[in-house]
């Protein structure tokens, strides 16, 4: 009896899909020991460990993010001259946990605002980020009487997760203009599409969305008005702890920026949904978070106000 070229094909996914698991378990459990290891962000057999953070990434699992960067992997392994271990991370409470106890050796994520604490803080620098850079923008529709940011107080705002990259880049853009996140009428949601259909409804008066979001990318082409944009800040740097060497770090920063004129390169960018990476510098991402200001802080001052 002939086996269907289909069902080969789908049994032939299934394996791959098991296998990437076991190594997403494997890693995971290494990035655990790793932890206490004399040498932080390497494994038990001397692989250093590379987390990525695609952020809200719609409803993609751990396994979608590693079967998308399995091409990129080899690329980062021939420019440092060592194997690593690939380490989807999806929760921020954890990446921030292990950032500070210097468990990742390389973290690529599309926040910024974590991996900027982690230079600040905790001795991890700059390598690449985006050619393309964030910035968040508050959209209203084509009607809105709105005009600039000073108008939303006391408008119907809605917002990305509370505490997430653009929520905080929306909430210091308000500060600076003398408007606390924390008094006003906001709703957040996870998905940026929502926030778009939910503003088309006519259910917000101004909603908040990153600028390389679809609903960011197609606003004004659609008819709607952007009223206020943030300055240029970084879209999903990369960092190296110090168990990354100068040398290392300097090859990998080479191989990346030119990234999109390598053969293959080009069809490794789109498939991590990256344009391309430039050289990042700490200082910029220091700047950012001191720009943002303290998490904590911002979270304490939100409890207060709410009592």
């Amino acid at each position: 009896m002939r086996t269907k070229p289909g069902v080969i094909v789908e049994l032939s996914r299934c394996v791959i899909l098991s296998v990437l698991v076991a190594v997403q378990s494997v890693a995971y459990a290494q990035a655990q020991k790793a932890k206490q290891a004399p040498k932080e962000g390497e494994t038990a057999d001397h692989r250093l460990i590379f987390a990525i953070n695609e952020g809200a990434a719609g409803n993609m699992t751990a396994t979608d993010i590693l079967f998308r960067y399995e091409s990129f992997k080899p690329i980062v392994e021939k420019a440092i001259g060592q194997q690593i271990v690939l380490l989807a991370v999806r929760d921020a409470k954890e990446l921030r946990r292990a950032l500070s106890t210097g468990a990742y050796a390389l973290v690529l994520s599309r926040p910024a605002d974590t991996l900027a604490e982690a230079v600040r803080d905790y001795g991890y620098q700059a390598v690449v980020s985006s050619t393309e850079p964030a910035h968040a923008i508050f959209i209203v529709k084509k009607d809105s009487p709105l005009k600039a940011i000073s108008d939303i107080k006391g408008k119907k705002i809605v917002t990305p997760d509370k505490y997430a990259y653009m929520w905080r880049i929306a909430a210091a853009m308000m500060r600076d203009n003398k408007i606390s996140m924390a008094d006003e009428q906001v709703r957040t949601m996870s998905d940026q599409a929502a926030i778009g259909w939910s503003m088309d409804s006519g259910f917000f008066d101004v909603g908040v969305v990153a600028s390389y979001s679809g609903v960011g990318r197609t606003w004004e082409k659609n008819g709607g008005r952007i009223i206020a944009r943030s300055t240029e800040l970084p879209n999903t740097p990369m960092i190296a702890s110090q168990r990354v060497s100068p040398a290392q770090v300097q090859k990998l920063r080479a191989a990346l920026v030119s990234l999109q004129s390598a053969p293959n390169g080009p069809s490794v960018l789109k498939a991590i949904g990256i344009p391309g990476f430039k050289e990042a510098q700490s200082q910029s991402l220091v700047d950012l978070i001191t720009w943002l200001g303290d998490l904590e802080t911002i979270k304490q001052a939100g409890v207060s106000q709410s009592k």
